[in-house]
């Protein structure tokens, strides 16, 4: 059986979009990769593996091991890519040997495998289990061969029975970290506040394990299911659609990411609507982790681009973070109504439409009942009082 390990010694890659073989990545001799597509998709006129790599005659050269910020964008991070590096034997900058890792089974519809190998999805960490039946302990030092994206301590599941389907599904499972309690409460909260917005939401449930354990199980959105057979949808999220690497998450301005991903969509002004609603929303309900990748677009089936359904939306203002993580109309900290005001002019939002987005989102957030969350003292007190503040300046506009 191939293991992590045996990826350093693979020195050239194919990838697939969409099921088709488009491009390969290969290790120069520098050290350095190459990413370039095939003649006979060129000839085909098949479409750009990602938006940043536009179908062309010429190669892309990327020096000391790293690999175009696309599929860079395509790694988990934190804790489940401290053990994929573990495991694979090699270091953080040795990009495509952690990709191979993964690569079969990576956000959206694009899949890399050593060349010559045919991408077959691998098993899920919890497969065909009742949550209740398992224990969610076992998992979290587990290498993952799927790349589920984020931070959070999260397991590949394909389970049978569910809460709210009883139709087999592909699923992200999120799981508590001890640094931040009750986050996974917490996000569930948030998610279903959300859906008051009338904006596409990740579909979750809060789930429990043998021990009563809790977990929040994420239906994937980037999975459909057709005929029989799972789909992928094309995803970018912010950071690859601005051709950043994942690291630079937290350096754009949040009207260059609002931009760059309306433009790809067919109704920008829908999208800049739907964007600056999910951020102030985001500020309404104290989450300072709204970077560029948790903001994302999606392709439907029809090959049209929309704003990705809301995800990893938790209230870090419990948590004693008290900033956004990018700036509005300049600032992080502090915000008042007339910044929220130049953020919807920045972004061509017409004011009719940014007070209507405003009355909605404000809703939206008055629907999470945070007494109600396993809170208590002064965590939950400061997180009240400083949310009717953020309230009181968006009523006031």
């Amino acid at each position: 059986m191939t293991g992590p390990a045996d990826f350093r010694r693979v020195t050239r890659a194919d990838v697939y979009k969409a099921g088709r073989l488009a491009a390969t990545l290969v290790r120069t001799p520098n050290g350095g990769t190459e990413f370039r597509y095939r003649t006979d998709y060129l000839v085909a006129h098949g479409e750009p593996v990602a938006t940043t790599l536009p179908v062309q005659l010429d190669p892309v050269f990327h020096a000391s091991g790293a690999i175009p910020p696309f599929f860079a964008g395509l790694l988990p991070e934190g804790h489940r890519l401290t053990l994929l590096r573990r495991a694979a034997k090699t270091s953080a900058d040795d990009e495509l040997t952690l990709l191979l890792a993964v690569g079969a089974d990576v956000p959206g519809d694009v899949q890399i495998v050593p060349d010559g190998q045919i991408p077959v999805d691998p098993p899920a960490l919890l497969e065909d289990d009742e949550p209740g039946l398992v224990d969610f302990a076992r998992l979290v030092d587990d290498v993952d061969p799927h790349a589920i994206p984020g931070v959070q301590r999260k397991a590949s599941a394909s389970m049978i029975s569910l809460p709210f389907s009883s139709r087999n599904g592909r699923f992200i499972l999120k799981l508590s970290q001890p640094e931040y309690p009750h986050l996974i409460e917490n996000e569930a909260a948030h998610l279903h506040a959300a859906r008051a917005m009338k904006l596409p939401v990740a579909e979750a449930s809060l789930v429990a394990d043998r021990v009563g354990e809790p977990g929040l199980l994420v239906r994937r959105f980037d999975r459909i299911r057709d005929d029989g057979s799972w789909v992928r949808l094309a995803f970018e999220d912010g950071t690859q659609v601005l051709g950043l690497p994942p690291a630079a998450k937290y350096q754009p301005d949040t009207a260059e990411v609002v931009a760059a991903l309306a433009s790809l969509t067919d109704a920008p002004l829908v999208a800049i609507r739907n964007l600056y609603m999910q951020f102030l929303f985001a500020w309404l309900t104290g989450n300072g982790d709204l970077h560029a990748k948790n903001v994302g677009v999606l392709k439907d089936r029809r090959g049209r681009w929309s704003i990705a359904p809301i995800y990893d939306i938790p209230c870090t203002l419990l948590y004693d973070d008290d900033s956004m993580a990018l700036p509005i109309a300049g600032r992080t900290r502090k915000l008042r109504g007339r910044d929220w005001a130049a953020f919807a002019a920045e972004i061509e939002l017409p004011e009719r439409a940014a007070a209507s987005a405003a009355e909605i989102a404000l809703r939206a957030a008055a629907g999470v009942e945070y007494s109600a969350l396993p809170f208590s003292g002064s965590p939950l007190r400061r997180t009240e009082r400083e949310l009717r503040l953020r309230r009181a300046e968006i009523e006031k506009r």
